[in-house]
């Protein structure tokens, strides 16, 4: 099942799996004691509070995590595709109860694995230093994730926070950003009213400075 292409694909935009080869896959998610659940639309992968005991690899669908803040608003955090992986630092540092959620924004396949055979175990094999060193990788792409959330966050003006976040997606060959969110997560992650966001766009595409198109966005000076 593991093999199945669309599976493949989103394997290899994932950081654990890098330089590891499509032959060895079986054994490696075996020695991760993988196994793969369909999850629903709507559905929580992870509730507030949950203890997590594996890290989840999504294969197909959307997930979208997010947290509670002090009155108790969600607040989106991110949105991602096939190849993300979620958990790891949770799992790593035995965290107990989860500080955020996990929901599938539509029908989703996901990979569980148990990260702690790589680094629990007292046997030692290439595929084990490989997949510890990818490990790291992942942690350190997580981090500057993270740092990205809290200097979007540290700007005062709206736009500031527009142009930052815009600044972090990667751009098509047309100069067109592919926003992941709809408008509503995307005023719960970058930390704003929606009425808010949606006047602030129509300010800026006023202005020549954004140009719109559904969930597409292009920055013009």
């Amino acid at each position: 099942m593991i093999t199945n292409k669309d599976y493949l694909s989103s394997i290899r935009k994932c950081y654990l799996f890098d330089d590891i080869e499509d032959e060895q896959l079986t054994e490696v998610i075996m020695l991760l004691n993988g196994r793969i659940r369909k999850i629903q639309k709507d559905e929580f992968i992870v509730r507030l509070g949950d203890e997590l005991k594996s890290a989840g690899l999504l294969l197909k669908g959307r997930i979208e995590s997010s947290f509670q803040n002090e009155s108790f608003d969600q607040i989106t955090m991110h949105c991602f595709g096939g190849g993300y992986l979620f958990g790891e630092t949770l799992v790593i540092n035995d965290t107990k109860i989860s500080p955020v959620q996990v929901r599938a924004v539509e029908e989703c396949t996901i990979l569980f694995i148990d990260l702690k055979t790589i680094y629990l175990s007292e046997e030692t094999s290439p595929l084990r230093l490989k997949l510890a060193e990818n490990l790291i990788k992942s942690l350190a792409k997580k981090n500057l994730i993270l740092n990205q959330k809290v200097r979007i966050l540290s700007q005062k003006g709206l736009r500031d926070r527009i142009m930052i976040y815009l600044s972090t997606l990667p751009k098509e060959k047309d100069g067109f950003i592919t926003i992941p969110f709809t408008q509503t997560a995307l005023a719960e992650h970058l930390g704003v009213n929606r009425s808010a966001l949606s006047r602030e766009f129509g300010r800026m595409q006023d202005e020549g400075i954004l140009v719109i198109d559904k969930n597409k966005m292009r920055v013009d000076f």
